[in-house]
């Protein structure tokens, strides 16, 4: 049975605590005996075209309630946008959806016309968000049911920015605004979306219809009069100080981004970004500039020393948009970058090779590094340098990088030991790129002793009938570690032999690519499955060879830096 029809069927407040996974007294106590005026902190901050937004910011407790009706609510509109196999006009707070989606429709057109709903959130209220759910057709609820979650949902009778729920319900309401839009657009032959307040309407018609916009004098469009009653009916109005027209022979824009030909940022902000990489990398810090995005102009108002996640947010924005321009095939963009792959793989270099506060470890592929930290907590006491285990949980003193998807393909590689092959390749040009002081820890790749790793050791300068070493250093703080061969080839022979045999749902584990699905389970199972459930009472001693090596690695490098 879904969840949409077990709220469908809910009756009461204890029902929906029930489907939210809270007890009926802990809901009852969030809501009715929590004074309303410790419900929330409120905060201003500042808006990107100048004065203040009020940011309604729940307490604990009543976030985690309100978190839990926005994962049920999003559940049940998957569900039923699936069941109708209809688009959605709504490009905001959905999943797969963003503002590049919501750009997309508008691309190459001769006229973009864009508005914006006046205080979207507030100006839904609570007995729109219970009229809602009582009358909408797809959830039907009991009143009962629909007061609470307009009781969970509201605050001062609207929906507070800064909720975990107003975004879908502000989407769920809004469809009825998509619907008389896209109606209106239909027979004015135009496209239209909406990301959140933003709604875009563009044509290639010779004349904009006046149904939408009208231009008055001094070439000034303003909302056209069908437009503000369809807006009116559904219990919105307009913001009129937030209303642009854009011809093709100007810039487009569409939820900040540029669509004139293709969807792409603007140049300045590109510019903005390149700016504070290149004081990074040659200072170790940079200024985040607050730049208003919709007009290109900046308020002065810099803050010095801004943490690198918000640096790499901007990075990743921009690659978001740019990547899909890049046609090049995977080993030219490796060694011939384009200009924002180029910056985003400096950036990522300097954040997890360069500047790094501990050692950093980097493995085939996932299902080493699961291994690895589960070693790691067994033989806390043997390897402190490495773990400490404390009552607050697990903190590691090396870094085990994760090559995401979106990092190997900023880095133009493929995954194994291909993938590390082509790394080591690109390594030492990359850190050429900063004169900031930095590689104070080592990086070391840690590869199996098998067929795939012999790319690996040519570049190593490793003949077949040579012993291994403890380990190899390539270039600037790029080490290799080879797992011995007297343990075997692979990192899973590190194991005890009964590990590997143990069955999972009648399965037996193969570490093959290609598997007999019926009979057998891969590495990602016996990484889960076998070593992450059981590793209390896994020996891991035969992984001890590898972290004496890891710690010689690490000695050797301090010493060489000294």
């Amino acid at each position: 049975m879904s969840r949409l029809i077990k709220l469908r069927e809910a009756k009461s407040l204890s029902d929906l605590a029930v489907l939210l996974g809270f007890k009926p007294k802990a809901v009852s106590y969030i809501l009715y005996k929590i004074p309303e005026n410790n419900k929330y902190i409120e905060f201003e901050i500042s808006k990107k075209n100048g004065g203040k937004r009020l940011i309604k910011a729940p307490t604990e407790k009543l976030k985690k309630l309100q978190r839990r009706l926005a994962d049920l609510l999003n559940e049940c509109f998957n569900q039923i946008s699936k069941e109708s196999g209809k688009k959605s006009l709504a490009h905001g707070f959905i999943e797969n959806h963003s503002i590049v989606s919501n750009a997309k429709n508008h691309k190459n057109k001769r006229y973009v016309f864009n508005v914006d709903i006046q205080d979207f959130f507030p100006s839904i209220n609570f007995g729109r968000v219970r009229g809602f759910f009582i009358k909408n057709r797809h959830f039907s609820l009991d009143p009962n049911v629909a007061t609470v979650i307009a009781q969970i949902a509201c605050h001062n009778n609207e929906l507070p920015q800064g909720s975990p729920c107003s975004p879908i319900i502000s989407n769920l309401i809004g469809h009825l605004l998509d619907i008389r839009m896209a109606n209106l657009s239909k027979r004015a032959k135009c496209t239209y979306s909406r990301y959140a307040d933003d709604l875009t309407f563009s044509t290639n018609r010779k004349d904009f219809p006046e149904s939408i916009a009208i231009m008055q004098d001094d070439n000034n469009w303003v909302a056209g009069s069908r437009l503000i009653k369809e807006i009116d009916k559904v219990g919105f109005s307009l913001n009129t100080k937030k209303t642009s027209m854009q011809f093709k022979t100007s810039r487009q824009m569409a939820t900040g981004l540029i669509v004139n030909e293709k969807v792409n940022i603007k140049r300045e902000y590109y510019k903005i970004a390149r700016s504070m990489c290149h004081e990074l990398f040659n200072t170790g810090e940079f200024y985040l500039n607050n730049k208003d995005d919709s007009s290109g102009e900046t308020d002065n108002n810099e803050d010095k020393g801004t943490t690198i996640s918000q640096l790499e947010g901007i990075l990743n924005f921009i690659y978001q948009i740019k990547r899909p321009h890049d046609t090049a095939k995977l080993g030219d963009r490796r060694f011939h970058p384009n200009a924002i792959t180029k910056l985003h793989r400096d950036f990522l270099f300097y954040k997890h090779f360069h500047s790094m506060q501990m050692p950093v470890i980097v493995c085939e592929g996932k299902t080493d590094i699961i291994y690895l930290k589960c070693a790691l907590k067994q033989l806390a006491k043997t390897y402190n340098e490495f773990i400490e285990l404390n009552d607050d949980g697990t903190e590691y003193k090396i870094n085990f990088l994760n090559f995401s998807k979106k990092l190997r393909d900023v880095f133009a590689i493929s995954t194994g030991t291909s993938g590390l092959k082509h790394l080591m390749e690109i390594f030492e040009k990359n850190m050429c790129t900063f004169n900031v002081g930095g590689k104070s820890f080592p990086v070391v790749v840690i590869i199996d002793n098998d067929d795939g790793a012999e790319d690996i050791k040519k570049k190593l300068k490793i003949k077949n009938s040579e012993e291994i070493k403890e380990f190899y250093h390539f270039v600037e703080n790029l080490y290799v570690l080879i797992i011995p061969k007297d343990k075997g080839k692979a990192i899973e022979d590190l194991f005890e032999p009964e590990v590997l045999m143990k069955k999972v749902d009648g399965k037996v584990f193969n570490r093959q690519k290609e598997l007999d699905a019926e009979k057998e389970y891969g590495k990602i199972v016996f990484a889960e499955k076998v070593v992450r459930e059981n590793q209390q009472h896994i020996n891991f001693d035969g992984f001890k060879e590898v972290f004496d090596k890891l710690k010689t690695v690490i000695d050797d490098y301090r010493t060489k830096n000294v």
